[in-house]
Parts: C-alpha cells; structure tokens; sequence
C-alpha cells in the first residue's frame, strides 16, 4: 500500500459494507489504472478505489478516511492535465461516475443543480434544449464530468469570451 495511512483489510470491509464488493477495488491492477491521468510523467498508486453510489455513502466513506487519515482524492474522468487526480500520498480515489443525475434546471434564477459525475456534454445537451448557455468547454467535455471540471478549473476556449 502506498499511503503513509493504510487501509487495513478491516477498514476495507468497513467500505465494502458501504458501497458493495463490486464498488470497491484494491486489486494491483486497479490501483495501477488511477495512478495518473493525462499529465505527462506524473505517477502514484493509490492504495483503492471507492465509487459510491450515493451522498450518504460519500458521508460515510469521508468519516472513515478522517478517523483513519487516509488521503481522499476526487476523480472524475481523469482527462485533466496538471496531475489533480494523482493520488501523491496514496490513499482513496473517490470515482463519482454512480452520482451522475442532472437533478434540477431553475430557468428563473439561470441555475442547474446535478450529481458530480454528469458528463459535461450531457449537462450542455439538456441546458441547451431549453435556449440556455453554459459557457465553459473544456475539449474533453465528451467524457469529462461536471465534478471534474470544477475540481480542475476547467474552462475550454469558449470560456474566455
């Protein structure tokens, strides 16, 4: 395991209790996935990945890291070039692709509330649908997640104008 904090084999049953055997992975080879993302030469294991189905397990996975001090990170789809989806210390990645709802479009106040893990196009398909306009477009907004663009300031050319 990677991190300074590990995560014992009882704290990993404590996650599985929460979000299912299928939703946690502390193999080698999953590790190895989320070691890195689009930044050149930039790479750490972490020591699993957790993707919560819910903010209530979100909740409950964050109270364990915090009595434990494992390192969090937040991921999205990884497309980001500056290496914030590497976990440096180890720790959990946080997968948000379960929480990916559009949950409220407020046309009067020009707001749209959603899960993190909605695809950015997705997002800009519906709010166009209704003659709206979300300016940011970063060039991977095909596979890019809302939470991911807002964890990494991404904005795409069209944000500038």
């Amino acid at each position: 395991m990677g991190g300074i904090y590990m995560i014992t084999n009882d704290i990993a049953q404590r996650f599985i209790a929460i979000v299912g055997k299928e939703n946690f992975d502390d193999s080698k080879m999953e590790r190895l996935v989320y070691s890195y993302d689009a930044t050149p030469n930039l790479q750490s294991l972490p020591d699993a990945i957790i993707s919560p189905r819910s903010t209530k397990e979100v909740s409950e996975v964050v109270k364990i890291c915090n009595e434990h001090y494992i390192p969090i990170v937040p991921r999205g789809s990884g497309t980001n070039l500056c290496g914030g989806t590497c976990p440096t210390n180890g720790g959990l990645v946080i997968l948000f692709k379960h929480l990916n709802k559009i949950l409220e479009i407020d046309e009067e106040n020009l707001t749209i509330t959603v899960q993190p893990g909605v695809i950015t196009l997705d997002m800009i398909n519906t709010i166009e649908e209704k003659g709206l306009f979300y300016p940011p477009d970063p060039s991977s907004m095909k596979i890019s997640t809302i939470g991911g663009n807002i964890n990494e300031n991404s904005g795409g050319l069209r944000g500038l104008k």
